[in-house]
């Protein structure tokens, strides 16, 4: 819920100003003085955590904190948390609020050399605030979503020490607090902590005005309530009746919640018969404003009903600074509307509900209009209102807050309703929950046959999320893409299909009509209002000019697409892609150190993709990097944890795809005896002219392992005929043949046929100097290294300006391979330009030791960004422009051991 009140304008229309709202501390309050001066005096961490259940003084004792951050002159930010926010959808516009009430500005990644997480971007932005704000994060047990979490880890292990984070809750989250507090970097003030001393009970009770209070009494008092201060402020409000007063001595046999509800009655019995009432019908309301209140009372007094509860001090919190909307305390409200339960019907309790349903639809608050549809069990009524907001939640790719809906509505409601069907089955297909997909395609094929819903697009992409290939392809091509007059979702579905369509063709080598219907997905998803998929549709586009041959083209659209405020890289499928192509390009143009950060980043979102294909060539791709970094124990983790997601989602063709990296791998480090075996278990690689290549398959070519393998085996005749087949298929594929070319002069070197292996090698040096591939050739191993060497000899002697390019091409391949060129070496051990600092000599032994910039800037407690410009610092120095080069240098010059 908590979709009251609302920010105006375009640009904030899903941000909740009541959420943002830091209320003012209670008049009353007593002030905490001691936990003041332990969350806020010398020494103090960065993070601290108030836990202790409900009406143990958290979000006062916040308001408290907040009022001296404050008076020392610090910025603060206030943002309070409900279940809805587990959707990122929703969570991530409050957060960049909150940056932004202390920072002045929304934080983005405008500059950054990838696309950042939402923790780096919001890191990146406190670290340049040069005063010291203090945020303050209310009701987060509230939040239960792993991604959430992980950010929530992320942002604490890196927050700078000169920023304070308060966090309210009821229970310890998951968020590796412990390990903060072991290290000394956060503390924990828990309930019995946030419990009121004897001397602070006393306090209490001299400010309270009412009724005086004996010292027995007050002795009896703190006894009975242990200093929990929801009960004490019950006992203020109470202690005018008699009867209260009489039972002091009989309370001690009440467990605390049983005394908290028979304190609760008694205030309420202190008040007017109209009070009680009013208290009791607005209490099953998480929140409220006069307007809603009289529609669910039918009273017209409202107003004035709500100035006297504040006036009492019965719980009633503000939720804006305009005194517009309220809410009751929680466990206040809970009590009375257990009363009022009591007291009335359930039809009565009901009738609430059904009115503050209608209210909330009226004024288009769908979220708490569902809520209160549900809670009166109207369930027809509340899968109408999803049913009119679930093309919106789709479009916007808010999937968990569709997911958490469908749950509380019966199968039974949302079956009834064919365009919902629809909308639930792409929500569920893109959170991966195979297990209810099921009924969902049994149905919608059904109402797709009898034409009561167009569920083409939908099916298709349930299949392709499935890996049925096949079907997926077969349903989209029957697809018209032609429409041009559509608009809303019927333009989201056209952007989909037209995606799926895309990648269909370019799996065909249909490149130009790939072209033509990326595109046209462009369009419809503009019209349709769902940017997100933006992602995907940049990810396929990139690769197609990578399979063509144009690995520099497909890197300098993923640069420029960075600049592109559009572009908002989360954790949707669409970013997934996004990033699994990105993996693939940086990867091929040996880019590793920008890949792995890349990878660790967002490595969460790929797994959890159900795009099978991006899956699979993100996931080797981060094999292959982790192999040419040395890091083999962790390449094979990654391939094993690649294959078990493969069978756990029911892809037997990426279980196999992984089987022949296994295979290429093993010829990689000699095992043939391995390899052979290995090879023996998998589905031989398909044959033939018209074969359909995918994505997965150009990064991971079985047909190319095989040839490996006989070429390994001696098997020449074989390799041979392998390759002549192979080069039929798709020969406008140009990132393949560079590959069979470079494989042909490899069996040219081993038949001792010099001319025809150099003849091979250059075909592949023009489609590589070309494009500007790199990794392809060093991953072939020493022999095409070799070849390498030979051709740099041979084209010494050319003057020709081709020659020369090629040349220089060749030198740079071998230098990424590790080979010593002479001059360019000697250069490396002359002393730097500049003397380098410790701090640059320290991060030269960490590069040395393998520390990744994410790595060095959690020990270092920076952010990235000043670990990169250390980094650039050290290579200009050292005259080098890379991480191998910069260790090279440094041990040839005796700055490191």
């Amino acid at each position: 819920m908590g979709s009251a009140p609302r920010d105006e304008g375009p640009a904030a229309t899903a941000v909740c100003a009541h959420k943002l709202y830091a209320p003012p501390a209670p008049a009353r309050a007593i002030p905490r003085l001691a936990l003041l001066d332990r969350l806020l005096g010398p020494g103090r961490p960065s993070v601290a955590l108030l836990q202790g259940p409900a009406g143990h003084g958290k979000t006062t004792l916040l308001q408290q904190l907040r009022s001296a951050c404050e008076a020392q002159g610090m910025i603060t930010g206030w943002l309070t948390l409900d279940e809805a926010d587990n959707d990122p959808r929703r969570f991530f516009p409050h957060m960049a609020q909150l940056i932004r009430a202390v920072t002045g500005s929304t934080p983005k990644s405008a500059g950054a050399p990838r696309w950042q997480r939402q923790s780096d971007q919001i890191i990146d932005a406190l670290m340049a605030l040069e005063g010291a704000p203090a945020l303050f994060i209310d009701e987060f047990q509230t939040l239960s979503s792993r991604a959430l979490q992980q950010f929530f880890r992320e942002l604490l292990e890196r927050i700078p020490a000169h920023v304070h984070l308060f966090i309210g809750s009821r229970s310890v989250p998951e968020v590796g607090l412990s390990r903060l507090v072991v290290n000394g970097r956060a503390q924990v003030v828990h309930a019995d902590d946030l419990r009121f001393s004897a001397a602070e009970v006393r306090t209490f009770f001299e400010q309270a005005h009412g009724p005086r209070i004996s010292e027995s009494e007050l002795t009896t008092i703190v006894s009975r309530t242990e200093g929990w201060p929801a009960a004490l402020e019950l006992f203020r409000l109470s202690l005018d009746s008699p009867q209260v007063r009489s039972d002091l001595t009989d309370l001690a046999e009440y467990r605390p919640r049983d005394l908290a509800e028979y304190l609760t009655d008694n205030v309420l019995g202190l008040q007017s018969p109209e009070l009680q009432d009013f208290l009791l019908r607005t209490s099953v309301l998480p929140q409220f404003s006069a307007a809603l209140c009289e529609a669910v009372t039918g009273r017209d007094d409202a107003h004035q009903m709500l100035e006297v509860i504040s006036r009492s001090g019965l719980f009633l919190r503000s939720l804006d600074g305009s005194g517009q909307w309220f809410k009751y305390h929680g466990l206040f409200a809970s009590f009375l509307a257990e009363q009022f339960q009591r007291r009335h019907s359930a039809a009565a309790v009901r009738d609430i509900h059904r009115r503050a349903a209608c209210w909330h639809q009226d004024h288009h608050r769908v979220d708490d209009a569902l809520h209160h549809a549900l809670a009166a069990g109207d369930v027809e009524h509340a899968a109408d209102l999803l049913e009119a907001w679930s093309a919106q939640l789709i479009a916007d790719a808010q999937l968990i807050t569709m997911e958490r809906w469908l749950e509380r509505i019966p199968f039974a409601q949302v079956s009834a309703r064919p365009a919902l069907m629809v909308k639930a089955a792409y929500a569920l297909t893109f959170l991966h929950r195979r297990h209810r997909l099921p009924a969902y395609i049994e149905a919608l094929e059904r109402f797709h046959q009898e034409g009561r819903v167009d569920a083409a697009v939908v099916l298709s992409m349930i299949a392709i999320s499935q890996d049925e290939q096949a079907e997926a392809f077969e349903r989209v091509a029957r697809i018209d893409l032609e429409r041009h007059a559509v608009e809303g979702f019927a333009a989201f579905e056209l952007g989909a299909a037209g995606n799926l369509a895309a990648y269909r063709h370019l799996a065909l080598g249909a490149f130009e009509t790939a072209h033509h219907q990326l595109a046209l997905a462009r369009m419809f998803s503009q019209r349709g209002s769902a940017a997100f998929s933006g992602g995907y549709n940049l990810g396929v586009t990139a690769m197609a000019h990578l399979v063509q041959g144009s690995l520099r083209q497909a890197l300098e659209l993923l640069q420029r697409a960075q600049a592109e405020a559009w572009l908002h890289v989360d954790s949707s499928q669409a970013s997934a892609a996004l990033v699994a192509c990105q993996l693939v390009v940086l990867y091929e143009a040996n880019e590793l150190q920008q890949a792995e950060e890349l990878y660790e980043q967002h490595r969460e979102t790929i797994v959890e993709s159900t795009l099978p294909d991006f899956v699979l060539i993100a996931q080797l791709a981060a094999v292959r990097l982790y192999d040419a970094r040395g890091r083999h124990e962790r390449a094979a983790q990654v391939l094993d944890e690649t294959e078990g997601m493969a069978r756990d989602s029911g892809w037997p063709r990426l279980v196999n795809l992984v089987g022949w990296e296994r295979v290429r791998r093993a010829l990689v480090i000699g095992q043939l005896d391995h390899a052979r075996l290995l090879a023996e278990r998998l589905s031989a690689p398909e044959d033939g002219a018209a074969r359909v290549i995918s994505l997965a398959e150009d990064v991971a070519d079985p047909t190319l392992c095989t040839v490996r393998l006989a070429l390994a085996e001696g098997a020449l005749a074989d390799a041979e005929s392998a390759l002549e087949r192979s080069f039929a298929v798709q020969p406008d594929r140009q990132y393949r043949q560079l590959r069979l070319q470079l494989l042909s002069a490899l069996l040219y070197r081993r038949r001792d046929a010099r001319v025809a292996a150099q003849r091979a090698l250059e075909t592949a040096l023009r489609i590589g100097m070309n494009g500007g591939y790199l990794r392809c050739f060093l991953d072939e191993g020493p022999g095409v290294v070799d070849l390498l060497r030979q051709c740099c000899q041979n084209l010494m002697g050319r003057g020709e300006p081709d020659s020369q390019a090629m040349r220089h091409y060749v030198e740079r391949l071998l230098e990424a391979s590790g080979t010593d060129l002479g001059s360019r070496r000697r250069a490396a051990t002359e002393p730097p330009l500049e003397p380098l600092t410790d701090r640059e000599t320290e991060m030269l032994v960490r590069l040395a030791n393998g520390a990744s910039n994410k790595v060095m800037a959690r020990e270092s407690f920076v952010s990235e960004n000043t670990i990169k410009f250390h980094l650039k610092n050290i290579y200009a120095k050292l005259g080098v422009t890379s991480r191998l080069q910069a260790i090279a240098a440094a041990r040839n010059q005796g700055l490191i051991d």
